[in-house]
């Protein structure tokens, strides 16, 4: 570990850079805190003399500090954008579809049916026995793939 007490300042900065560098090809924002911490280190070792636990030790504590900095900047300060009201279901599809009323393709079967919604059909559970061509409210959605519905009057 003498290795780690020869390292000046330049080093610190060197690793540093590296780091910050690095953030560019890694998706996310988490190599950057390191080199954040890795250019304080720098600072402090070109004014202070430090063994190499030391060094180690407040690395890792200056690491941690600035992760859990960027984290709550970012969780609480940045990230305070609203998903537009056309995109709320993106990616949930048969979220969708809540609310909305179809008619049944097949005669409900052990509580179960099938309704042509857009350009297929989805499996839809309903606990009262109707026929094919039934109108059903969809009220909510099982596993992301099963409509519960409701008959519609």
């Amino acid at each position: 570990m003498d290795f780690i007490t020869q390292m000046g300042y330049l080093s610190w900065f060197a690793i540093g850079l590296l780091f910050v560098l690095a953030e560019m090809f890694v998706p996310g924002t988490y190599l950057i805190w390191f080199g954040f911490a890795a250019f304080v280190m720098g600072i402090l070792i070109s004014v202070f003399t430090l063994t190499a636990t030391e060094t180690l030790v407040l690395f890792a504590l200056i690491s941690a500090a600035f992760s859990g900095i960027g984290w709550y900047a970012y969780a609480k300060v940045l990230n305070k954008t609203k998903v537009p009201e056309k995109y709320k279901y993106l990616n949930d599809m048969a979220g969708a579809y809540i609310g909305k009323v179809y008619n049944l393709s097949e005669d409900v079967v052990d509580g179960r049916s099938k309704a042509k919604v857009g350009d297929s059909f989805w499996l839809v559970e309903i606990d009262e026995p109707l026929k094919k061509g039934a109108k059903v409210k969809i009220k909510d959605v099982k596993d992301g793939v099963i409509l519960i519905a409701e008959k519609f009057e």
